[in-house]
């Protein structure tokens, strides 16, 4: 799916920037969470959501709510955690030039929009087939009554 091949793209990036293996995982390394706190961030200041996060890195959506929190701290003042600001800013400019695309928003907007199209089409290809399995159990009922006066 696109949009996991984007989030990955990004993740690729500040792995090979911190030297780590992963930022995907449920360790609590430093390296490992300013990376994906990084990384968040800058998903979400292309217009995922924290839910989306969650789903894709598999811990709960508060997480993203305190990266949130404290990106806004540190941006605010840049001195309190300066490694973050120059991760933050190589990371989001490597993968602007990666990507060619000056309209990174609205591209992971799209994925995001057809991710969750996906998703409704098959709840209800699932209640379609719930329906139909429903009216061949209640034809079925209603030939075998017999016919009363």
């Amino acid at each position: 799916m696109n949009l996991e091949r984007e989030i990955t793209r990004l993740n690729s990036i500040v792995e090979e920037k911190l030297q780590i293996d992963s930022i995907n995982v449920t360790e609590k390394k430093q390296d490992q969470v300013l990376g994906r706190m990084v990384v968040c961030n800058i998903l979400m200041d292309n217009g995922l959501t924290p839910a989306n996060l969650a789903k894709y890195y598999k811990q709960h959506r508060t997480n993203y709510y305190h990266y949130r929190k404290r990106h806004e701290a540190y941006l605010e003042i840049p001195k309190m955690y300066p490694e973050y600001i120059q991760l933050f800013r190589f990371a989001n400019d490597e993968y602007t030039k990666r990507v060619k695309d000056v309209s990174m928003l609205s591209k992971l907007q799209r994925l995001e929009i057809i991710e969750e199209i996906d998703k409704n089409l098959n709840t209800l290809l699932e209640r379609k087939q719930d329906v139909l399995e429903s009216l061949k159990h209640e034809d079925k009922r209603n030939s075998i009554r017999p016919v009363t006066a």
